[in-house]
């Protein structure tokens, strides 16, 4: 998309910067003045006005993607909804601020990714493409990245090469946000990403299933692991009756965030 000359309007400047955010995740004002040919006080300008709406977020520098908009530009075609941030947020208060911590692919995993605390100075180990774009930019711990093979319709890597990177690695809590879950286990879209989820849960202490409700209403073809597997449920809602008689016979611990 080519940068609008300094005699086009706000309108203009405004909808390009959003675009090349939703590409490249994060503009300085520098380069956003250079760019468009205007002074860095109109890049300002614009930028507040663009965090007024609720789709960019201003940070040192310059500005990034708002939470809900860094999902939807990586996640077009998922919903993303007020309880994913709440279960996000309650998720990310579990984790001590030195833990390691792995996280998975898909919308929520950005969510609890971007939802750390500024003062977690601890690892994050993912294979999710958005969480780490955010991670190495925004945040003050160490990133491990699993690499792979990408797969742009869940903006993760996976396959052999991503397992054989958790080999020697070690995790306190894996937040696995899987496609579906029931009463039998938890299921992947795909046998690529169970398998990857599989071994992120192999090395973890600690595995915290995070949902919102409509994961107990879904289902997904690949097995991904049995409920004994958790060690407790970030959810948005009760799960249906025979899951949570399910997770209260392990002795799976829920935390269910209310509005």
């Amino acid at each position: 998309m080519t940068a609008p000359g300094p005699r086009r309007g706000a309108p203009d400047r405004r909808a390009w910067i959003l675009t090349t955010l939703q590409t490249v995740g994060f503009l300085s004002v520098a380069d956003l003045a250079r760019q468009l040919r205007v002074s860095q006080m109109t890049i300002r300008r614009d930028l507040h006005d663009l965090q007024a709406t609720g789709r960019v977020r201003l940070v040192h520098g310059g500005a990034s993607l708002a939470p809900r908009e860094l999902r939807r530009a990586a996640f077009p075609e998922a919903e993303h909804t007020e309880d994913q941030e709440r279960v996000a947020q309650h998720a990310a208060g579990l984790v001590g601020s030195r833990d390691t911590v792995a996280v998975d692919a898909g919308p929520m995993g950005v969510a609890i990714a971007r939802a750390l605390p500024g003062s977690f100075t601890g690892c994050v180990i993912t294979h999710s493409m958005p969480a780490l774009a955010f991670l190495t930019r925004e945040r003050a711990g160490r990133v491990v990245a699993l690499g792979g093979e990408y797969l742009p319709a869940r903006s993760a890597f996976l396959g052999p090469t991503t397992e054989a990177a958790l080999a020697q690695l070690r995790a306190r809590t894996f937040f696995v946000s899987p496609a579906a879950v029931d009463s039998r286990g938890l299921y992947a879209q795909s046998p690529a990403e169970a398998s990857v989820q599989r071994r992120l849960m192999d090395i973890a202490d600690e595995v915290v299933l995070v949902v919102t409700r409509e994961v107990f209403e879904t289902s997904a073809p690949a097995l991904t692991g049995a409920l004994d597997r958790l060690t407790a449920v970030v959810c948005d809602r009760r799960p249906p009756a025979g899951l949570d008689a399910a997770l209260g016979r392990l002795g799976v611990v829920a935390h269910v965030v209310g509005a």
